[in-house]
């Protein structure tokens, strides 16, 4: 990577016209921050202080003339920068650094905040989670050691491209036809994300493009590709291929992966590593429904949507009020004859005032051309859609009301979400009776408002709240109401549970994946590694789905660090295996049961996909991206076994991996 700060400078101010149309319409607080890191003038910081409540554009409201001086000095600071031409990148001070992020965000920001930064957004055009050999390594040592990649999602993408940057031979198994993972396989109507794209997006390779600030599947498939392409990955990727089963070779210190080709035959490969990034959004959860196999209309699962079904004018049914149906119903309302929902457990529905947003030019020609501002817009992104609000999903165990709410703020943001859905169906009770939870904000994923609630007041749609007493072959019976159906849409989500379940892991000993976990109850060191399955790794692994917001990237690329850094530990030492010891997995996981026993997703009155069945959460991670960050940002290899074949040879080590099971 490379940054030439004059030649941006000259590039930005190489039409004036377009430069003063840009910093008239982009954000004020991103161009602020541009301000401030080409000059080094600070004096605005105390003037806008008191109107930045947030790192939302709309969290702010800088007074319209302080803006126009702000907007102003830009421009002025940009044209006479360019025309000097020797303009040189330079890092603030951490002090300085960590000002400009408290005004930025309109927050105390702590300090562990300011390698994200960095991080977050390659500062000066460095790579700061790209992994470095720290000696020379054996040409042969290199090529001889082998990974394997299952899922060519953004996780298996991003794993890819940081072993192609070390020069770690790999291959990545995939499935489908494409890459992409669940933006590939998830094609329904009205598909997007509800994390903000400028955020939701590959720390190397951000996206000035993006066409609105919460865009739709089509949009993040495509940006997907274009990672695979620009960085060699898609050469790697072996399409049309799933793994069936992978086996530790204890003797070798291989793994031996079978594999299923689509059009027929198998194979076996052999690899030093195997690194599962199939994620856990990926096998649809069919529900129990009485009666199910006799609908005879069209039928099908919300991640398997059938195009060729035309919907104008039939009656559908849709099963499921969760993050697809939200997306589903307002997409479809408007075309179908009668849309009835059936709803078995309420959820919270947030509005956000950029979620229906396209991105102005003015953004998008700011985020290509004027140094910085997209290395803070992303920023303040980071804060305010993550972290920002991670202390009121905390259980206060002084609180009054704890069936409702955790505590004071928890308790504002109930009442503010209630106080939306009085505004948009405050004339119908029935329907407000409906969709408002009892539990706390959060317990369950909190949802955007894609337009639901005004959806519930078409006419040609009604909700059903309960139990579904049966489907028949021309509709469902519930609540002893028959409701005709043409097309029944299963919005009911994923067998998230069942970590793993598309194919069968066996470790150390002959234990399977299975023995370890049963098949709801998943645990791993950091959400990554297994005792009993060295050299195995996960992505998107047990307690590392973010539910208080952030982006599921981020994560991803904290995991692939912290990977990286344990083959090349293998790699640097010659080691043939690396294992992590019993006890750091058995002591992170209990400090993980701890957190969460103080989290909203905990809260008794909540039942969830996050939880299993025995009240366990599994899914989520308890951490703010902050702490996760910190703690896989260097391997601990005290938590680890290793050995060599020439060791395993003496009989040494095996006894110590004994002991240590």
């Amino acid at each position: 990577m490379t940054f030439d700060l004059a030649a941006q400078l000259k590039l930005a101010a190489a039409d004036p016209q377009a430069l003063c149309r840009a910093v008239a319409g982009a954000h004020i607080v991103p161009l602020l921050m541009s301000y401030v890191h080409l000059t080094g003038d600070t004096h605005y910081f105390e003037k806008v202080r008191p109107y930045i409540k947030g790192g939302w554009d709309y969290q702010q409201e800088i007074p319209a003339a302080l803006q126009q001086a702000i907007r102003d000095d830009l421009v002025a600071a940009i044209e006479r920068l360019a025309q000097a031409g020797d303009a040189v990148h330079r890092e603030p001070a951490p002090r300085a650094l960590k000002e400009m992020i408290d005004v930025a965000c309109g927050a105390d920001v702590p300090d562990m905040y300011l390698p994200i930064f960095y991080e977050e957004t390659c500062f000066g055009g460095r790579d700061y989670r790209r992994i470095e050999w720290r000696e020379p390594v054996p040409k042969k040592r290199l090529e001889e050691f082998r990974v394997v990649i299952a899922g060519a999602g953004f996780s298996g993408i991003v794993m890819g491209l940081r072993l192609k940057q070390a020069g770690i031979p790999f291959v990545i198994i995939e499935k489908n036809d494409a890459l992409g993972g669940t933006w590939y396989e998830n094609t329904y109507p009205g598909i997007g994300v509800d994390t903000p794209c400028h955020f939701y997006s590959f720390s190397l390779l951000p996206n000035p493009d993006w066409p609105d600030f919460f865009s739709k599947g089509p949009q993040i498939l495509a940006y997907l590709n274009r990672i695979a392409d620009e960085f060699g990955v898609r050469e790697h990727i072996r399409f049309n291929e799933r793994v069936s089963s992978a086996t530790y070779d204890e003797r070798a210190c291989r793994w031996v992966i079978d594999i299923e080709k689509r059009e027929g035959g198998s194979e076996r490969l052999r690899a030093n590593a195997f690194v599962s990034a199939v994620g856990i959004l990926n096998r649809p959860a069919m529900p129990p429904l009485p009666g199910l196999e006799t609908f005879a209309g069209d039928k099908f699962h919300s991640a398997c949507w059938d195009h060729s079904v035309d919907l104008r004018g039939k009656r559908v049914a849709m099963v499921g009020t969760g993050a697809s149906g939200i997306q589903i119903g307002p997409a479809i309302a408007p075309v179908v004859g009668q849309l009835n929902i059936f709803q078995r457990s309420k959820h919270w529905v947030i509005k956000h005032p950029m979620y229906h947003e396209h991105v102005p030019a003015a953004v998008t020609w700011a985020s290509k051309h004027i140094p910085y501002y997209l290395d803070w817009f992303r920023f303040g992104l980071f804060w305010a859609a993550s972290d920002g609000f991670h202390h009121t999903l905390k259980i206060d165990p002084e609180w009054q009301d704890p069936a409702q709410s955790l505590n004071a703020e928890n308790a504002q943001m109930r009442a503010d979400l209630i106080a939306y859905a009085k505004s948009e169906l405050g004339d119908r009770p029935d329907l407000l009776e409906k969709t408002i939870p009892e539990y706390p904000p959060f317990g369950k994923r909190m949802l955007r408002d894609n337009d639901w609630y005004k959806m519930l007041l078409r006419p040609n749609v009604e909700l059903f709240a309960g139990e579904i007493d049966r489907v028949e072959a021309d509709g469902i019976v519930a609540g002893g109401k028959k409701y005709p159906a043409d097309v029944l849409v299963l919005a009911t989500g994923f067998e998230a549970n069942r970590m793993l379940g598309s194919y069968e892991v066996t470790g150390r000993g002959g234990v399977t994946i299975r023995d370890m976990w049963g098949d709801e109850d998943p645990r791993a060191h950091l959400g990554i590694t297994v005792p009993g399955f060295p050299n195995f790794f996960l992505l998107y692994g047990p307690n590392t789905n973010l539910a208080h917001g952030g982006s599921a990237f981020f994560h991803s690329e904290c995991q692939v660090r912290y990977i990286c850094e344990a083959l090349r530990e293998m790699v640097e030492n010659g080691w043939d295996e690396l294992e992590v010891r019993r006890q750091p997995f058995e002591d992170y996981n209990a400090k993980v049961d701890a957190e969460h026993r103080n989290m909203v997703w905990s809260h008794p009155g909540v039942t969830s996909w996050y939880k299993n069945s025995k009240g366990r959460v599994v899914m989520n991670s308890p951490w703010r991206l902050a702490v996760y960050r910190a703690m896989t940002a260097d391997i601990d290899l005290a938590e680890y076994t290793h050995r060599s074949l020439a060791e395993a040879a003496s009989g040494t080590i095996e006894q110590q991996v004994a002991n240590e099971q």
